[in-house]
């Protein structure tokens, strides 16, 4: 089976290409009406809980701890749990359980093994994050993936969806942690991406937290008191909130009444449409604000686009699809929302089986998420600054090759900081220091070349070679110096043992 998996903030879904050509969806384990997986994880001390099993628990027992919203942590190395046996669990230990658990429901729907996947990722995703999410895979077990990003899979679904001519789209992603905006081209059946922009902020879940703070503020008002010191009052707020959220989105809604118990004390609530159309208003404005300069980043305006493609859960709220239809005068089939939580996934199989059975094909042409270049110091002012080597947006793959000097006779290796930024300065991440060597025979003034490339799934390549002798340079590594090596480690002694919804 070649697979399709959209690795969302809030929820988490697979999906292949059936017998008939079509993207399906694959169902839960335990559940066969369900396809879609909350992107929540409990452990404790042999077992993980994953998505709806630890979802109905936290009814009864609201106090468990549980993770959610890590894929907006991903490639920190930081915790984003501690479970009940003190263990610290990073973001992407937590996203291979959830992995763990979509296998285990396309092995028990399909009785097949994974022969290939494609894994999504935010447009707005740096080199760190891109890796963060590959180790996730391996760390599932999932050794064939690719990359793609978000608005790329959801458009490479319309494109089959609509077999249209060619087209330029606007993909609006508005997701449950993630907003990505992206310019692409449909042409003979070739997705060309011309510019990417994106906040890994901005979603679904300031919009709950905008609403939980509004419950909260009349609850003080009744009580007097702060009901979030309650676990169970936490658990309830939330769950409401994404009910409120959900329900006066809806056309015909536009009151929700609601009696909420919390920490023993009975609240009234009344929201309106219009408290949730203002809560929305602020955050949609900073999607458009991306939107502007992804749109800038193409050299193009509203009026060159032809169709503005909305996915991702956020965007069905009917207050963005107005701004949306104010902002680019797009009205009717211009503005397109089809099927916007499952797009992302869809798109990803039709990828994935398109290129497991056509692998010379190349259906995708995507551009660099950022700038990437070297942080130097000025020679005559001191002052650091970036010297940017591969602008973003670039077609991917792409490379550029520079020659640096020794600047000491004895010195034998060449150090970079190579980093990621969005422009006039901004940095974005650093991707390490770089040291190349051993110089064999060093002078001063000694020759490297050095060559930085973004391979087709955005991830950042640094390459040396010695230009007298012509041989390549190894990257010279100290002892415990490989992080990637180092959290893979410590990511695979956490997982062993561990079952997931057993």
């Amino acid at each position: 089976m070649n697979l399709g998996i959209d690795l969302g903030t809030t929820f988490s879904l697979a999906s292949f290409v059936n017998a008939q050509g079509v993207p399906a969806l694959v169902p839960d384990f335990h559940n066969a009406s369900e396809f879609r997986t909350p992107s929540v994880v409990h452990v404790s001390e042999d077992q993980a809980l994953v998505g709806t099993a630890i979802e109905e628990l936290l009814i009864d027992e609201p106090g468990l701890g549980v993770a959610r919203g890590f894929k907006q942590r991903m490639g920190e190395d930081a915790s984003a749990l501690k479970d009940s046996q003190g263990r610290e669990w990073p973001p992407e230990a937590l996203s291979a359980l959830v992995l763990k658990k979509l296998l285990r429901d396309v092995e028990a729907f399909a009785a097949e093994s994974v022969d290939s996947c494609v894994l999504t990722v935010p447009a707005n995703f740096d080199d760190a994050q891109r890796r963060a999410t590959q180790l996730s895979a391996r760390l599932a077990g999932l050794s064939r993936v690719q990359l793609v990003e978000e608005p790329v899979a959801a458009a490479t679904f319309y494109g089959f969806s609509e077999k249209s001519a060619e087209q330029t789209l606007f993909v609006y992603d508005f997701g449950g942690g993630t907003f990505d905006a992206t310019v692409l081209q449909i042409s003979e059946g070739r997705i060309y991406v011309l510019a990417t922009e994106g906040h890994n902020g901005l979603g679904g879940r300031r919009i709950d937290a905008a609403l939980i703070e509004l419950i909260v503020q009349e609850y003080r008002r009744q009580h007097a008191r702060d009901p979030q010191d309650d676990p169970a009052a936490r658990e309830q707020l939330r769950r409401f909130a994404e009910e409120a959220k959900i329900a006066l989105g809806l056309p015909a809604r536009t009151q929700l009444r609601k009696t909420l118990v919390l920490s023993g004390k009975v609240t009234e609530l009344v929201l309106s449409r219009e408290q949730l159309d203002r809560i929305v208003q602020p955050i949609v404005e900073e999607t458009l604000q991306v939107s502007r300069r992804c749109l800038e980043g193409a050299g193009l305006g509203w009026n060159q686009i032809d169709r503005v493609l909305l996915t991702g859960g956020s965007s069905l709220l009917p207050s963005v699809g107005k701004r949306l239809a104010q902002e680019t005068g797009k009205h009717g089939e211009a503005l397109h929302c089809r099927q916007p939580h499952q797009a992302v996934a869809y798109g990803a199989a039709l990828i994935a089986e398109a290129r497991a059975t056509r692998p010379d094909a190349q259906p995708l042409q995507a551009v660099a998420p950022y700038h990437l270049g070297l942080r130097v110091r000025d020679p005559n002012s001191g002052v650091g600054r970036i010297e940017v080597m591969i602008k973003r947006n670039t077609p991917l793959p792409t490379k550029h090759t520079a020659t640096f000097y020794t600047s000491r006779p004895e010195q034998t290796r060449i150090m970079l900081d190579v980093v990621q930024s969005k422009g006039d300065g901004e940095l974005v991440a650093s991707l390490g220091h770089f040291a190349f060597g051993p110089i064999k025979r060093p002078k001063k003034n000694y020759p490297v070349e050095v060559t930085l490339a973004y391979d087709a799934e955005g991830l950042v390549k640094v390459t040396a070679k010695d230009l007298i002798t012509g041989e390549a340079l190894e990257r010279e590594l100290a002892s415990g110096d490989n992080p990637d090596l180092a959290r893979f480690s410590r990511a695979r002694a956490l997982l062993q043992g561990i079952a997931v919804n057993r």
